[in-house]
């Protein structure tokens, strides 16, 4: 594999003008078999691994319609090929769409990077989280909106005015993408039908059976964006505060960690801590130090 030096502001950097992986794959996580996959989802992923949907008939004829008319070079079409299979896994049978952020297909798939400069950052830092590289999945996700696959808005995305970047935001799988698989739209709906009959009998989105059936699909949709919006946002929170908890225990004795949890402690119960004795506080400072220690050590939040 060829190295070219390239220089910048600083300093000659080496780097390689392939793909670092050269066979991404998408592989069904064992904690889907856990609990229990449709068989729908099941013959998707599998006719995904089986089928080149870049040769179909259905392929063939969104590129002309997209003015593709050049084939996809082999790199790309592998990032395709594994991102379909990604997507028909996490696909919901109800309302079609993939639940699933393009950032965690990427890593599902092998597609994203992490850059030696972010992995010294990290190393430097370790309350730091390195930022991945997801380009080649984000080029691939582009040509499946391009070719009618895969339907993205710009107005879906949410804008986290604290975090100062835009979410990551729910997409819908179209007919046509079941189609370059050999699946028919007529076969998607009474999927679609069986499932919703199914979902209303266990309260799904907390409606009774009467109330999902007097929403419509695009109502079902919208409820669903919302929840996955504030689970976003509570996941970032938690995020955040893990973060903070590693900057302010970074570099102290097991005392000092102790003095921060206790410190925690006062500013959470406020006037509460006059009334308190000794020992409950000292009982408290003990369940905080062991919940920040929980927190910082869980590999979700890094």
């Amino acid at each position: 594999m060829k190295k070219i030096t390239k220089s910048n502001r600083k300093g000659a950097v080496d780097y390689c003008n392939r793909v670092k992986n050269a066979d991404p794959r998408f592989d069904v996580p064992e904690s889907h078999y856990q609990k229990g996959r449709l068989a729908f989802i099941n013959d998707a992923v599998k006719k995904s691994h089986e089928v080149n949907v870049l040769l179909s008939d259905v392929a063939m004829w969104a590129r002309a319609n997209c003015d593709r008319y050049k084939a996809f070079y082999k790199p790309r079409a592998d990032a395709i090929r594994a991102l379909v299979s990604c997507f028909a896994e996490h696909y919901h049978v109800v309302t079609g769409q993939c639940q699933v952020s393009l950032r965690n297909a990427a890593d599902l798939c092998g597609l994203s990077t992490i850059s030696q400069r972010e992995k010294e950052k990290a190393k430097s830092d370790p309350a730091y989280t390195p930022r991945p590289n997801i380009t080649r999945a984000t080029r691939a996700f582009q040509d499946l909106v391009e070719m009618g696959w895969v339907n993205a808005p710009k107005n879906w995305q949410i804008w986290d005015k604290h975090g100062g970047q835009w979410i990551d935001k729910l997409f819908e799988l179209t007919p046509l993408f079941f189609k370059a698989l050999g699946i028919t739209p007529e076969r998607l709906e009474r999927q679609r039908e069986a499932r919703l009959k199914y979902l209303a009998k266990s309260n799904w989105l907390g409606l009774s059976a009467d109330e999902l059936a007097s929403k419509s699909l695009n109502e079902l949709k919208q409820a669903v964006r919302h929840l996955y919006a504030r689970a976003v946002f509570e996941r970032r929170a938690k995020k955040q505060e893990a973060a903070k908890l590693r900057r302010q225990l970074k570099g102290k004795t097991p005392g000092e960690q102790r003095h921060v949890a206790a410190q925690r402690v006062i500013k959470r119960l406020g006037t509460q801590v006059k009334s308190m004795s000794n020992e409950l506080f000292s009982a408290e400072t003990n369940q905080e130090l062991a919940l920040m220690r929980r927190i910082i050590s869980r590999p979700d939040l890094s």
